[in-house]
């Protein structure tokens, strides 16, 4: 019996675009499937059809493979921002669609984004000039959180607190931070509220801090920044907080948290990621300058290498923590505690 001439082999055109996985079941395919038609139907005109069905079956799992997937929502969004800049309407409803389908992809988007910057370098650049294009109202109404310090109030009428406590306030991440179970046996109260910026801490010293007297004062608070104020800003509003803390109590030491990197820094701005870290050095110098000042640094663990961030300490929004992230945080900071409380 004469062999029969097989078909060229759907995997070599297929195989670079389709995987490892798609080319081995093309090959099973092609070796076996084929070859049976070829025995059972004794027809060399059915195999050639047969390997045009493969090679068109390959070409369609290809156009719903996740990559592709991906790559066409880019592509979309990368259109999207580019009719954003070319249009000639900016309002309060053009600006809310804007952030609306912007923010969407973003968050959908940001472990991609912190794993391959470079695939979104272009997109992200548009992005950014929108963003000085519509420009939202980042005014901060300064008793945003009454109703959240009324809770606070409530509460310390009804309850005995510890005295000269250690005192953690600041914004959401001390919001979130379980330091009562991070820091068992250590007087604890947290006073973080809201997504608290420096000037409503001050707005509110007198029930977040004033009120407890605190012989350890932790701060946390990165929120000015986000928002898109100047690191000078914020060092200045850090002073002045500390001012106020070293007329009411001088014995008091004070410890900046430094501010935490997140995956949704360069969506927020520009410049976020940047004038976070530019924060920080400005802060460490300013403790430097004190001995009641101490600047701890929670920033480097977060970190898998020098620009990647541990995407898995992060919540969907990635900009907030999970457990995980902040058991990074808690050995740094139990040990500033121990050696400020001159514990072993």
């Amino acid at each position: 019996m004469k062999p029969v001439e097989l078909p060229p082999c759907p995997i070599s055109a297929m195989s670079l675009g389709a995987g490892a996985g798609s080319a081995v079941v093309l090959f099973l395919l092609w070796s076996g499937a084929f070859r049976f038609a070829v025995r059972c139907c004794g027809g060399v005109a059915l195999l050639h059809r047969f390997s045009r069905l493969v090679v068109l079956a390959g070409l369609l799992a290809l156009s719903f493979s996740p990559v592709a997937v991906a790559d066409e929502a880019l592509e979309q969004f990368l259109a999207f921002q580019e009719e954003a800049l070319s249009s000639d309407i900016v309002d309060e409803t053009t600006t809310a669609a804007f952030y609306k389908r912007s923010f969407a992809f973003w968050m959908e988007h940001a472990v991609d984004y912190n794993a391959n910057p470079q695939k979104y370098g272009k997109v992200m650049s548009i992005y950014h000039q929108n963003q000085e294009k519509y420009r939202r109202d980042r005014a901060i109404r300064i008793d945003r959180y009454a109703d959240t310090i009324e809770q606070y109030r409530r509460f310390d009428r009804r309850n005995a607190l510890p005295e000269q406590p250690i005192l953690f306030v600041g914004s959401s991440s001390i919001v979130f931070w379980e330091t009562a179970m991070a820091f068992p046996g250590y007087p604890v109260i947290n006073r973080g509220f809201g997504g608290a910026s420096l000037p409503e801490i001050s707005h509110y010293y007198d029930d977040v801090i004033g009120k407890h007297a605190p012989s350890i004062l932790v701060v946390y608070c990165d929120i000015d920044v986000e928002n898109g104020e100047s690191p000078e800003f914020s060092a200045n509003a850090f002073k002045a907080l500390v001012d106020r803390v070293e007329k009411d109590f001088p014995e008091t030491e004070i410890i900046f948290l430094s501010m935490k990197p997140a995956l949704v820094d360069d969506i927020l701005g520009k410049d976020v990621r940047k004038n976070k870290m530019a924060t920080n050095r400005l802060l460490e110098e300013y403790s430097a300058s004190k001995e009641n000042l101490h600047f701890v640094d929670i920033s480097k663990v977060m970190f898998a290498d020098e620009t990647r961030l541990k995407d898995e300490i992060f919540i969907g929004d990635g900009m907030h923590m999970n457990a995980l992230g902040y058991e990074l945080w808690n050995p740094i900071v139990k040990a500033k505690l121990d050696q400020l409380l001159n514990q072993p």
